[in-house]
């Protein structure tokens, strides 16, 4: 077009456009709102840019073709982009991003009718079409925020940084201001973190620790810092005479959750009364594997003669089974229990002497005196009877080590307490202990050879049983030999309560001079199922030297890249105020295996931390790990609680009442049982792990 053309083109176009005004908006482009721009553009984050419908404020004149080609989007970003958010004390803070575009010409505007995305919902909630984010001040970390629009996407990071102050009890009003002059190291005077262990991996829903540290002196006060890249916790306590901060719920979850992949970095640091001094801690590292350890943790309170039981992500003891049947002794005592695979029932044997047997259903109430079992509990004369025992994974069979001799191995129904016929091309074991029915049904671990009763022998190999069928089994292999270990630390030839993998491919046990935690020595070690890549687990047990571990179990997890054993052992919890130091109690303890580990020659274990909610007066061993107990959708019932969607109503075309998911006006909140992901909130992000709704991890 020539320059006479041009003109006449525009000439026409100013004459039509009532108001309009050819001059520049704003000399430098930039503006505090619309009216300060052209009619055709619009003020975008102090520019103006052209309206991206193309419209003209103030003006209804037709559209005038030019000879030269519009111009048309060629790129997409965010702004802004690469943001940084900080949340203090758990604030919700907000962010808006805008789409932009730029055009062919140049120049940019707002993108049409832009569609929003968030990678995680972990951090906080995008709305999809006004792009404000919301941050939830509970979870740190960076997401990626993705826009679409006008056929073109882009992305950029939003990054979301929390801090916590958390003042516990009196404090002086210039507690702050203490520890923020230079800290000085003096391994005489800093209060050592005693726990959590340096090196432990824990389960993002683990309970928060209760953290203990030495060293402290009336007068002092205490700084508790825990830190990750986008996480930092600053906990301010003075002197109690306890030194120790059981961690505020909200501010350990923030450590636990964010950054999942990074190590938290945790210490004491001290400000000393007598000096005016901050001397700082050692730091301690923990690692939050991408794990929900849920359901109930079933141990025996020894001191009680009781099971208790833990559920997940609480520090609550619950004395479930008060009055269980009495035993031949006349004692209400029961123990040497297992909980089946579900965790819907639990075999266990009362009092001593003939060690009586029963079977429960842990879905009902066992608060009676005596609580109900499955089939009448005789005592004279006696109904079934045995020392240890394990679960098929249909639940349909119970194997045992009987009593008499030493140890017989027999099959149970532990529907009836019948003990049934078994085929097997040669006698069963009877000098055995400790059976253990592998995940897949296929094989039943058990020690065999030994020289004394199940629960105090000296001597003890592990051999391996194929299950063939129904009550039918091929003949044992032995694949481990306690006098292989003689020279280990601890010595001995017995090898104790061997425990499979939920893969069933590994084996973990336990190995020294005796299987009696309360004044053997033990530690603990794997190998695969065939007997070979038998390695010591140092750091499960506390150290090359360590000899107080035993009993190991195998929770039915497998998450975060770990299968997680629990296990007791006599080693201190924490300090002599408020943990166990010095006692040398049995207490259980969880460690986290690595599964890529298992079947080579390298330890595939971590440093293990404290199961929470144990009595810290009292021993306690024998911890079964067993998703919570409730029914199945379509199972019979007689009230909600027994069902693991709460709901126990008569199906649609009538009849007796079956647990049934819950109405989606009354989903299932965190914490509480479910059948389905569908039974939990939709809008709360759960999962059902387990039979309980959690956060997912990660």
């Amino acid at each position: 077009m020539s320059p006479r053309s041009l003109c006449l083109a525009l000439a026409v176009v100013l004459a039509s456009s009532a108001g309009c005004d050819c001059s520049p908006s704003t000399p430098s482009g930039r503006c505090a709102s619309s009216d300060e721009c052209r009619p055709s553009e619009m003020c975008l984050d102090g520019r103006c840019v052209p309206r991206a419908d193309g419209s003209v404020t103030g003006t209804d004149a037709p559209f005038v073709s030019l000879d030269a080609p519009l111009p048309t989007p060629v790129s997409l970003r965010i702004e802004p982009a690469d943001a940084v958010l900080t949340s203090e004390d758990g604030a919700m803070v907000t962010q808006r991003f805008s789409a932009i575009v730029t055009l062919t010409d140049g120049t940019d505007r707002a993108a049409s009718a832009p569609l929003f995305a968030i990678d995680t919902r972990t951090v906080g909630e995008l709305d999809e079409a006004s792009g404000e984010l919301v941050a939830n001040g509970a979870i740190g970390g960076t997401a990626r925020i993705t826009v679409t629009s006008e056929g073109l996407t882009t992305s950029t990071s939003v990054r979301v940084t929390l801090h916590r102050t958390v003042r516990v009890g009196t404090l002086p009003d210039d507690v702050v201001d203490r520890f923020a002059t230079g800290a000085i190291s003096d391994d005489t005077r800093t209060s050592q973190l005693v726990y959590p262990l340096d090196g432990a991996v824990m389960p993002q829903n683990v309970y928060p620790a209760d953290l203990q540290w030495l060293r402290g002196e009336a007068g002092d006060l205490f700084r508790v810092h825990l830190e990750k890249p986008d996480a930092s916790v600053d906990a301010y306590l003075a002197y109690d005479g306890d030194d120790h901060w059981l961690a505020d719920t909200a501010a350990w979850r923030s450590i636990a959750q964010t950054d999942p992949d990074e190590v938290a970095h945790m210490r004491v640091d001290r400000w000393e009364s007598a000096t005016s001094t901050t001397i700082s801690g050692d730091e301690v590292s923990v690692t939050f594997a991408r794990a929900a350890l849920t359901g109930s943790v079933y141990y025996w309170d020894i001191e009680a003669g009781r099971i208790i039981r833990i559920d997940d992500g609480t520090a609550t003891r619950t004395n479930f089974l008060p009055t269980p049947p009495t035993g031949t002794d006349g004692h209400n005592c029961v123990g040497c229990h297992a909980v089946s695979p579900s965790g819907r029932y639990m075999a266990g044997r009362f009092g001593g002497g003939d060690n009586i047997g029963g079977v429960f259903d842990l879905t009902t109430d066992l608060t009676a005196a005596p609580a109900p079992t499955l089939w009448p509990v005789s005592t004279s004369p006696p109904s079934a009877r045995w020392w240890f025992a394990s679960w098929s994974p249909d639940e349909s069979r119970v194997v045992v080590s009987y009593e008499e001799p030493q140890g017989e191995m027999r099959f149970m129904d532990p529907f009836t307490g019948a003990f049934v016929t078994v085929s097997s091309p040669a006698p069963l074991p009877t000098t055995m202990t400790h059976p253990a029915w592998s995940p897949d049904g296929r094989s039943i671990a058990y020690v065999t050879d030994i020289d004394s009763w199940g629960g105090s022998y000296s001597v003890g190999n592990i051999a391996i049983m194929p299950v063939t069928g129904l009550d039918a089994v091929g003949s044992p292999t032995t694949i481990h030999r306690g006098s292989d270990l003689a020279g280990a630390t601890p010595g001995g030839t017995c090898d104790s309560y061997p425990s499979w993998a939920p893969d069933s491919q590994s084996l973990v046990f336990a190995h020294g001079p005796d299987g009696r935690s309360e004044t053997g020595q033990s530690a603990l070690y794997a190998m695969a199922a065939d007997g070979s890549h038998v390695v010591r687990l140092d750091r499960a047990s506390g150290g090359p030297g360590a000899i107080d571990s035993f009993q190991p179990r195998f929770s039915p997890f497998d998450q975060g890249g770990y299968f997680w054993v629990s296990f007791l052992s006599r080693r201190d919890y924490g300090n002599p105020q408020v943990g166990t130091r010095g006692r040398g109690l049995q207490q259980i303890w969880v460690a986290a295996i690595r599964k890529d580990r298992l079947r080579t020659d390298d330890d595939a274990s971590a440093v293990a931390y404290w199961l929470p909610g144990q009595a810290t007066s009292s021993r306690n061993i024998a911890a079964y790990w067993a998703p919570r107990a409730c029914r199945p959708d379509g199972e019979s019932c007689t009230v909600g609680t027994e069902c693991c969607g709460g709901e126990c109503r008569p199906p649609a075309g009538g009849g007796a009442p079956v647990c049934s998911p819950p109405p989606p006006d009354r989903c299932r909140a965190e914490g509480e049982t479910c059948s389905s992901d569908g039974d939990c909130c939709p809008d709360m992000g759960l999962s059902c792990l387990g039979n309980v709704c959690v956060m997912a991890p990660g």
